[in-house]
């Protein structure tokens, strides 16, 4: 009787010590999703902040080139 209490005790340690192993690897899994989530969300807008600077940097440019064109055809 004492080995089968222990036995129904061992298994319910395994049962708990899965059950906590799967919910652990579920949350590291979700985690890792989250991150990965996270990281491309963070790459879409670094890229989307870059190509912003960048259009500014060639609107800035053609802007003063059009200046510089106008200027240009004033003092012509």
């Amino acid at each position: 009787s004492l080995v089968v209490v222990f036995a129904a005790a061992t298994f319910f340690s395994a049962a708990t010590f899965f059950a906590a192993g799967a919910f652990f690897a579920t949350a590291f899994s979700a985690t890792v999703f989250f991150a990965a989530t996270f990281c491309a969300a963070g790459a879409f807008l670094a890229t989307a902040f870059f190509a912003a600077v960048f259009f500014a940097a060639v609107f800035f440019a053609a802007d003063d080139f059009a200046a510089t064109f106008l200027a240009g055809a004033v003092f012509a």
